[in-house]
């Protein structure tokens, strides 16, 4: 019979010591600790249970304000090997993770322990990274992470694509929405240049600039699309860390001419925070929305990023994310479709001291 899944009681602390026992040689979890695991609400401890006996365990810790949940411990009893116990607590993880609103799931497992890590990536978990020296004895761990989908399928009927340059996120949103709504259009790495040549602030010797929604939105006017603009602050966007009184001011004017550029084309102007219920409102209607987030939530680093929503299905709003993290051996799919729970969504979707909020809605042009 396969293992019943039930969260952990305080009566649960003496099999719980000794399956820690059993399994670990070393950095054991102590009784004192599984008591204190039990009790915290930043933590979830799962029981299998087989035969009304405690087949293994699985702890899943949950950081506030973090959309990352982590896998803290996990074990299966000696006799209760080869039943399917592990598999069914780690999907039970993934779960409880999902149900506490986090997008990721992330582990460390001992680099000798071939058969975890087998499991582990026939469940869908990719390697992010390497800790040397990780446990009691020496061994080094490897970090695993996995995007948690709960019922959400990859599939979409909105076109994925992956930007290629390390400053095009906005851009690769914008032709993610023109293929949606023009099914002959097809993205490609020209037009995902040319795009941001259109929508960037500036480009300077110091690198490549990045794009603000009036330049999006206008980019977005001039290739067939409808754009209405969300902005939480007047006045030039992003400069907040340029020192160069020179560079500052290009962009500035830059800016202006944008701004100008998106009046003359008539295209509306929110000077206000959006709420989820725009979003929401914006998808019901058809539409698609560039959001302005911050990176950190998603791949951590502080810097400004664009998405794309797609869809909303009661509690989570969907994203494409253009940014693969090829270093961590993602893939498309891990970046399309991903479902954000709404309040991780609006902590992410703002930027910078000021908390910025920045959103783009798009439509397919009436011409008429």
């Amino acid at each position: 019979m396969p293992a019943a899944i039930r969260s952990a009681r305080a009566s649960d602390v003496d099999d719980l010591a000794a399956i820690e026992k059993a399994v670990f040689q070393g950095d054991r979890i102590s009784r004192r600790s599984f008591r204190k695991l039990i009790e915290r609400d930043t933590a979830e401890t799962l029981i299998a249970e087989n035969d009304g006996h405690v087949a293994g365990y699985a702890i899943v810790l949950f950081r506030k304000g973090s959309a990352v949940a982590r896998l803290y411990s996990i074990a299966t009893g000696p006799e209760f090997a080869g039943r399917g116990t592990g598999r069914a607590l780690l999907a039970a993880a993934e779960e409880a993770a999902y149900r506490h609103s986090r997008m990721m799931l992330r582990l460390e497992v001992r680099e000798d322990n071939e058969r975890a890590i087998r499991i582990y990536e026939q469940a869908g978990y990719r390697r992010i990274g390497r800790e040397p020296d990780y446990y009691e004895d020496g061994e080094a761990a490897l970090r695993y992470e996995k995007t948690l989908r709960g019922g959400v399928p990859a599939a979409t009927t909105v076109p994925f694509y992956e930007q290629t340059s390390d400053f095009t996120c906005g851009p690769c949103c914008l032709m993610m929405a023109m293929a949606n709504f023009d099914s002959g259009f097809v993205p490609d790495p020209v037009m995902e240049i040319r795009l941001w040549r259109e929508a960037t602030t500036v480009f300077m010797m110091s690198g490549p600039g990045g794009c603000e929604p009036f330049g999006l939105a206008v980019a977005a006017r001039d290739n067939g699309l409808s754009a209405e603009i969300f902005v939480s602050f007047y006045g030039a966007l992003f400069l907040q860390s340029v020192r160069s009184e020179e560079k500052r001011r290009v962009m500035e004017l830059a800016q202006v001419d944008f701004r100008r550029r998106a009046e003359a084309h008539g295209i509306p102007v929110n000077y206000r925070a959006f709420v989820l219920d725009d979003i929401r409102a914006a998808i019901a209607g058809g539409k698609l929305v560039l959001v302005l987030i911050s990176g950190f939530l998603m791949f951590g680093k502080k810097v400004p990023h664009w998405v794309l929503a797609i869809g909303d299905d009661g509690g989570h709003i969907l994203i494409h994310d253009p940014w693969v993290e090829d270093e961590r051996e993602e893939t498309a799919a891990d970046a399309a479709n991903i479902p954000v729970p709404y309040a991780s969504f609006m902590t992410m979707a703002q930027f910078g001291r000021d908390g910025l909020r920045a959103a783009i809605i798009l439509g397919k042009r009436d011409e008429r």
